[in-house]
């Protein structure tokens, strides 16, 4: 999401300060050499070992000991026992492709439709839309799934239980959410705010003088759309479709939630409980043995992605002399645009929303039963637990994206004004941290600190470290904030006779601070809804919202469960105002 949101803010973005001049070592000076040689060592290693240990361990054995503890061996017999088993291909693969597919094609069908309402037509409350629109993405995914499980549920779902009494039909359903379609539809509606904001970006960047000429010709609306339109946002069309399906393959949050319950089994959960295996012994090698192809086909796409943003940065249209945008007007069809907006924010924010507070205050029981409480809360609130995990959400969320933001902003400092010959290398690498899955991402960091007895498996911190490794956000946001900056001003700053460290403190830093606030929002964000990483590296010590709240619905106290969703939400509302600030300012709210 974030690197979306980043993606989409960088193209167009002119460069103000022409080609930076690159510095030398001795311009620096020691005392910053040793700060960006520590962010360059902190990237890769944040980044790049635990893949390293990921890899090897595809590779160790037996399975009855942990990867690199005395009496392992190398061996390929962990790929042979993933690749050489029929349902790999039986079923693994075919439903995941399905899934990908099926998800991503609902997504890109809302989001495209939302996204041309906003930023190209008349609709009324064009700014409150789409903020409501950006809601889901705020909300932990957990949080969404269970709400959507208490919707739409064959027995005792809300929606089941209203049709039922208004047709009179008996029996379960007839809506079952746990099934192939209902994880589809699920994971598309929750997809839908991610793509959108990078259609809107492509939109927003397109001139519609080119659909206007094509207008005055005598060209219908249709064919201007298909002859004009498609064309030219084709690129910025197709770069958010390869993300969002790179974003549905690392899924982990709704198929363990939906499709464990209806048997559809994909890479991601595949890979969860190879590694929490009943009865036996973590499958680490196996484990590690699926990630390698999940993770080649992540960084597959991701490369596809990039090549298709640079494209889309071809053709932007919009110039800054004499661009006007112009609205197509609705008519007739407002009222039907409306409906459809309604229907989506609906399903994908109002319903769940009502139903985890109803669920927290009566418990679930049934409507004609239900009895307003507040003892789901009180319980959870007498819960030290439950605070433990609230502290432990914030200061992960906090630390983490502080850490990312640091250590990209000095990276990209290094890439584009110094000489340093391996800043193409340290691109890639922190570039490389948008493709890498969650659940790769967490299985990887579990490998690595079971093997170094450093004494942070099991705590809070281990979740810092997994979650910093997505510096790309931080790279993208202040490479556009720095190729604003003239180099001329740091420049002027040396010939003054201000050291590096000053001419950072007080040249650079106070111009980037939008974007480094935009970055740590972002990350911070990220870091609060994430579910898959917290799965992954658990421990009585470390719990975070998420992972309680996944955890009570486990054990069945529904109450409890949708009370702390209730109250994630509440959290969430706070970011919502603050992203509207300093994240979304340039929206156009006319």
């Amino acid at each position: 999401m974030s690197e979306q949101m980043t993606t989409a803010s960088t193209v167009g973005i002119p460069n103000a300060g022409g080609t930076p001049k690159r510095r030398r070592g001795d311009e620096i000076g020691m005392a910053g050499k040793l700060i960006l040689a520590g962010a360059a060592v902190v990237a890769i290693y944040l980044i790049s070992v635990p893949l390293i240990f990921l890899l090897g361990t595809a590779f160790r054995g037996p399975a009855d000991f942990l990867p690199f503890e005395p009496g392992s061996r190398w061996t390929l017999d962990n790929l042979w026992d993933v690749y050489l088993d029929p349902a790999l291909y039986r079923s693994i693969l075919p439903n995941t492709a399905i899934f990908a597919a099926g998800s991503v094609t609902i997504t890109f069908v809302i989001a495209f439709t939302l996204a041309w309402l906003v930023e190209r037509t008349d609709l009324p409350f064009r700014s409150a839309i789409f903020t409501a629109i950006l809601f889901p993405l705020l909300v932990p995914t957990v949080v969404l799934a269970i709400a959507w499980t208490l919707l739409c549920a064959p027995n005792a779902g809300w929606v089941n239980v209203a049709i039922r009494g208004l047709f009179g039909v008996q029996g379960p359903g007839p809506i079952n959410i746990f099934t192939m379609p209902g994880l589809i539809i699920c994971q598309g509606i929750a997809s839908t705010p991610f793509v959108f904001l990078l259609l809107c970006a492509a939109l927003r960047t397109m001139n519609p003088s080119l659909e206007e000429a094509s207008n005055t010709s005598g060209a219908s609306p249709i064919v201007t759309f298909f002859k004009i339109t498609l064309p030219v946002l084709r690129p910025g069309i197709l770069a958010p479709l390869i993300l969002a399906t790179l974003l549905t393959l690392e899924q982990f949050d709704l198929p363990l939630i939906i499709g464990f319950p209806a048997r559809v089994n994909v890479f991601t959960t595949r890979l969860f409980f190879d590694l929490n295996a009943e009865d036996q012994l973590p499958k680490y090698g196996s484990a590690a043995a699926v990630a390698l192809l999940f993770l080649v086909i992540a960084i597959l796409l991701l490369a596809l992605y990039n090549y298709m943003v640079r494209r889309a940065e071809r053709y932007v249209t919009m110039t800054g002399k004499g661009y006007r945008p112009t609205r197509l007007k609705l008519g007739r069809w407002r009222a039907p645009a409306l409906v459809f907006v309604g229907a989506y924010l609906t399903f994908a924010a109002v319903l769940p929303a009502l139903v985890l507070l109803w669920t927290s205050l009566t418990g679930g029981v049934t409507w004609s039963e239900a009895t307003l409480s507040w003892t789901a809360y009180e319980k959870l609130t007498s819960d030290p637990r439950f605070w433990k995990a609230v502290v432990n959400t914030f200061i992960v969320a906090a630390c983490s994206a502080g850490i990312a933001t640091l250590v990209g902003a000095l990276i990209s400092w290094q890439i584009l004004r110094t000489r340093f010959i391996g800043r193409n290398l340290l691109d890639f690498i922190s570039f490389l941290s948008i493709g890498i899955p969650s659940v790769i991402a967490g299985f990887a960091v579990m490998l690595l600190y079971l093997s170094l007895p450093i004494g942070v498996y099991g705590t809070i911190w281990i979740l810092v470290l997994a979650y910093s490794y997505r510096i790309a956000v931080t790279t993208r946001l202040s490479r556009a904030a720095l190729m604003q900056i003239h180099a001329e001003l740091e420049e002027a700053s040396s010939i003054s006779g201000a050291g590096w460290l000053d001419t950072i403190r007080r040249i650079v830093l106070p111009l980037m601070t939008p974007a480094l606030l935009s970055s740590f929002l972002l990350l911070f964000m990220v870091g609060f809804r994430e579910f898959t990483i917290p799965m992954m590296l658990q421990s009585d010590d470390n719990w975070v919202l998420s992972v309680v709240m996944w955890r009570l619905q486990n054990d069945r106290q529904t109450g409890e469960a949708a009370a702390v969703g209730t109250l994630i939400v509440l959290f969430v509302i706070p970011i919502i105002f603050l992203m509207r600030r300093y994240l979304l300012a340039q929206q156009n709210n006319d």
